[in-house]
């Protein structure tokens, strides 16, 4: 009985390392897939930064202050949700004149500062609202980003179109000597960027074996004309999806 059991297990472990040599030895085709995803931006963050140097700090504090609230006035009166608006602390720094040699640096005074994140969902009162920004005093605006508010979908449609795109491109190379593709065997996402749709492509993420597939919604692409005829126009999102899939060849 014994001897049995024993023969049974060396049959079965016989059979399992038999099965997993064939498994690694199946032909395979390896592909890559990209896929690019155009967007129309519905909404825009502003980074701003109140600052105000003046020799008596208190001065310079009540400066800051005042345009600081004058730009939560502003958020009010486009109302902004106030959960889309966000102030970093307060910094204050000593500033003095630049450096010439042979002479001591001159004090300035009291640099008080203070950045502001306000995101801006209705991008249709872009002009307005940065022009009413620097109205209230506001010159230094360090960051403007044109965004999508749904870029998670946006995201998940390039990644399915990439892996459409490498899947065609195998049937197409397999048929090509006469076979057919089987299930894939491993996907691999190799990268996902996101720019402006005008920006030049970095040659380093680009790949000379993707597929590209480009999906652009005309009633987006009209509603952003339409919305935009001032002196900003924020033009597209570019999402770009690549990966790498390996199926079965048959």
């Amino acid at each position: 009985m014994k001897k049995l059991l024993l023969l049974t297990a060396a049959v079965l472990i016989f059979s399992v390392h038999t099965f997993a040599q064939n498994a690694n030895d199946r032909p395979m085709i390896n592909v890559s897939g990209q896929a690019e995803v155009m967007v129309v931006p519905d909404e825009v963050l502003f980074r701003l930064e109140a600052d105000n140097l003046n020799l008596d700090l208190a001065a310079a504090k009540a400066e800051t202050d005042k345009d600081v609230k004058e730009v939560f006035a502003l958020t009010r009166a486009y109302k902004i949700a106030p959960q889309n608006v966000q102030t970093d602390y307060l910094r204050v720094n000593k500033r003095y004149t630049e450096y010439v040699q042979g002479k001591p640096r001159e004090f300035r005074g009291y640099a008080v500062s203070q950045t502001i994140v306000i995101l801006l969902k209705d991008i249709s009162h872009f002009d307005s609202f940065l022009s009413d920004i620097i109205k209230a005093g506001i010159s230094d605006v360090s960051d403007v980003t044109f965004r999508a508010s749904q870029m998670r979908k946006y995201m998940d449609e390039a990644r399915t179109l990439a892996i459409r795109a490498a899947q065609e491109k195998a049937i197409a190379l397999a048929g090509a000597v006469g076979q057919k593709i089987g299930k894939a065997n491993n996907i691999t996402e190799v990268g996902m960027n996101v720019s402006s749709a005008y920006s030049t492509e970095d040659s380093s993420q680009a790949s000379s074996n993707s597929s590209n597939y480009s999906s652009t919604s005309p009633a987006e692409i009209g509603r952003n004309i339409a919305d935009n005829q001032g002196t900003i126009a924020p033009g597209m999102i570019s999402i770009t999806a690549r990966v790498k899939v390996s199926f079965e060849l048959n």
